[in-house]
């Protein structure tokens, strides 16, 4: 799973699914729907935040290290309450720039599916890693010399830490090499404390397969050669959480 911190955890695909008539809405108003998902995200974020900031009973008075946003997982409950979110915010949007009923009605019914989709979330708890691993930026590909038919290659990493979680890939980058040549792959900015990391490589988008057997140190370049390797596994989806956090409702006195 992705890391809420990696970015918004929705797509425009995902709020079309919920709502086909997205795109017309859009255009007709003016609304520019990636604002709107990157709006729900931060909101979100504010909101994990806050329970993560709730003090937590010590255990025997033992030092219990504050949790952070960046170990917080992107769970199908999580996901869902920011598709909703996003929806709600269009439709406000969209109510207030037409005054057009249909679209209130469509921003009171999705502002009731977030409240919703937040009480799922809550139900089923915050999922938490304990080294988390941010998504790897696309990485740098060159050439070398090499005996080889050339083509167009790609080529996706991903971070790996010391307990061997592998973080989100990279989007895939992609290279065009005459004949004669070698595709290389080298990662960009290495964050701390990863070990290294793992490469997928291809002919295709959606074929590209581990290129290597043991963790890559972050500074090494790797040359692919097509062929060697028979078929390692896709790419990954990101970290599992190593535990559940439980979301108990607290009522303030007075």
């Amino acid at each position: 799973m992705a890391l809420f911190a990696d970015g918004v955890t929705c797509t425009i695909d995902d709020l079309t699914d919920q709502d086909s008539g997205l795109a017309d809405v859009a255009k007709t108003c003016g609304i520019n729907v990636t604002t709107k998902i990157r709006l729900a995200h931060e909101e979100i974020s504010t909101e994990l935040l806050l329970w993560l900031d709730r003090r937590r009973p010590a255990l025997d008075m033992v030092w219990v290290p504050a949790l952070r946003t960046e170990q917080v997982v992107v769970t199908p409950a999580l996901r869902q309450w920011e598709v909703m979110m996003a929806l709600s915010l269009f439709y406000r949007d969209a109510y207030f720039s037409q005054l057009v009923d249909r679209y209130q009605a469509k921003w009171e019914t999705y502002s009731k599916l977030t409240r919703n989709a937040y009480e799922r979330f809550i139900a089923s708890g915050m999922g938490l890693v304990n080294d988390p691993v941010v998504q790897a930026a696309p990485p740098f590909l060159g050439s070398v010399p090499g005996p080889q038919h050339g083509g167009t290659f790609y080529a996706s990493i991903a971070w790996v830490n010391a307990a061997g979680q592998e973080g989100s890939p990279s989007a895939a980058a992609s290279i065009t090499i005459p004949d004669g040549s070698l595709m290389t792959v080298a990662a960009a900015d290495s964050p701390a404390r990863v070990t290294g990391f793992n490469i997928y490589a291809g002919t295709k988008l959606g074929a590209l397969f581990l290129q290597n057997s043991t963790v890559l140190p972050a500074d090494v370049a790797f040359t692919y050669v097509p062929g060697t390797v028979v078929q390692g596994r896709l790419p990954g989806t990101g970290q599992a959480p190593d535990h559940v956090r439980p979301l108990v409702r607290t009522l303030l006195r007075g």
